[in-house]
């Protein structure tokens, strides 16, 4: 715009003084606001500013940042745009004080700016659901293994084959199997594969059981063969029958460990997962509320994604009718205009009907609802980017729309677009899987 005001003078000179006069005309004529608002932009992010009565009625400014998952710390971003904005209001107020010195002799009292957050409906829910949630899907347990530990436990135990396998270990060890078992499988490679993977990640040990030739009775475990040899070679001797240690029986066992208990406890491997899931599309942790499982292999999980909340219902097996109905009583709470299934079996047509049937009766009676089923973790990543970039876009419409007639274009759309097509190479491939890439899920008024 200024730039066209400078051709049409011939030099930058007199385009305030074209500005004004096009402004003034505009006022005079009761046209819509000469300026409604702009958007200003950075490498990996975007500021807006929408001007007059958009919003509730109320005068003033609307702020906001557009980001995607690589920007860091937008909320300062958005904080630091927002201190500048009112750094050149209070200045231009200061100005016009100083030209009308006797009505106002300091100037400063037309400068009273205050910022202050914007919160919907869908924050308040959140905020609810997270007061009686946890964020560490294992709080009300003793923390066992660190972040980036339960992080790689998450990730291995989405095989089905080597959550199988640890799931038969921790079966055998408590009926006191666990010597016989791997050995009854022949030690195949692909479980010796299996066995190296748990192992990498922490949730199993190799140890050697010592055990009493003559009557079978457990003498001792020593963690490794090495310190096997080192007992073999101290001449010691069985307390049962008084043979040598090095005559009775040494078997290799394979033994979980106390993180291995704690992730398989109720599903809590797949909460984690999903939540690693959420996370890589950009969803900030704070966003993301879950509630302790119930014990029968469920969870629920609620996500705020640009304003809107997910509610997730997750399932270590298969999902029935049954879990239907402690789903909808969770819905019924939050109010969820989007519901998630995540099962790691078969989610039941029955389940399927119910979730539908009541979305299309909330949809009659005035709120949409959108329901999606994802049977294994394997699809939850597209499946989640695609809804999350419906979400993101619906939403950087709604919050832009009003400098569509300015520009001649929709500008939520053009600014899907731009991250889309600035994403560097490596990144994820679409804006809203970049997250909430989309809005500006802090807003400010002025």
């Amino acid at each position: 715009r200024l730039n066209f005001f400078e051709q049409s003078l011939a030099g930058t000179e007199r385009v305030r003084e074209f500005e004004r006069a096009i402004a003034e005309r505009s006022a005079s004529e009761g046209d819509a606001p000469y300026v409604r608002g702009d958007v200003f932009f950075s490498e990996d992010h975007a500021h807006y500013l929408i001007f007059g009565d958009g919003l509730d009625g109320g005068a003033g400014l609307r702020a906001g940042i557009v980001y995607d998952a690589g920007t860091s710390e937008p909320e300062q971003g958005l904080d630091d745009f927002c201190r500048i904005v009112r750094e050149i209001l209070e200045a231009a107020a200061r100005n016009a004080g100083a030209t009308g010195a006797q009505d106002d002799p300091n100037g400063a009292s037309a400068a009273r700016i205050e910022w202050r957050p914007r919160e919907g409906h869908a924050r308040e829910v959140f905020k609810s659901f997270a007061g009686e949630a946890s964020s560490d899907a294992f709080a009300a347990q003793p923390r066992v293994g660190s972040a980036a530990e339960r992080v790689r436990a998450g990730e291995i135990l989405e095989d089905a084959g080597a959550r199988g396998l640890l799931q038969r270990l921790s079966e055998a060890h408590a009926d006191g199997r666990a010597a016989g078992m791997l050995a009854s499988g022949g030690r195949e490679p692909e479980q010796e594969a299996l066995v190296a993977r748990l192992a990498g990640a922490g949730l199993v040990r190799r140890e050697v059981q010592i055990s009493c030739r003559k009557d079978g009775h457990s003498l001792f475990r020593l963690p490794s063969p090495e310190a096997l040899a080192m007992v073999t070679a101290s001449n010691a001797v069985c307390s049962e029958c008084g043979a040598a240690v090095a005559d009775e029986r040494a078997e290799e066992l394979v033994t979980p460990t106390p993180l291995a208990k704690t992730i398989l406890s109720d599903g809590a491997w797949l909460v984690n997962s999903l939540r690693s899931t959420l996370l890589e599309l950009g969803i900030p942790e704070r966003e993301i509320a879950v509630r302790q499982p119930s014990g029968e292999g469920e969870a629920q999980m609620l996500a705020n994604v640009c304003g809107e909340p997910f509610l997730f219902a997750l399932r270590d097996g298969d999902f029935t009718a049954a879990h239907t109905r402690r789903l909808l009583d969770g819905e019924a709470e939050t109010h969820a205009s989007h519901i998630v299934v995540v099962a790691t079996g078969k989610i039941q047509d029955e389940a399927r009907v119910r979730l539908r049937d009541h979305a299309r009766r909330r949809s009659r009676a005035g709120g949409e609802q959108e329901v999606v089923f994802v049977e294994g973790l394997n699809a939850a990543g597209e499946e989640l980017r695609r809804a999350f970039e419906r979400v993101s876009q619906d939403a950087l419409t709604r919050e832009l729309y009003e400098l569509d007639a300015s520009v001649g274009f929709n500008v939520g759309y053009a600014l899907a677009a731009r991250f889309r097509l600035m994403q560097r190479k490596g990144e994820l491939q679409d804006l809203a899987a970049s997250a909430a890439g989309a809005v500006a899920g802090s807003l400010r008024e002025i």
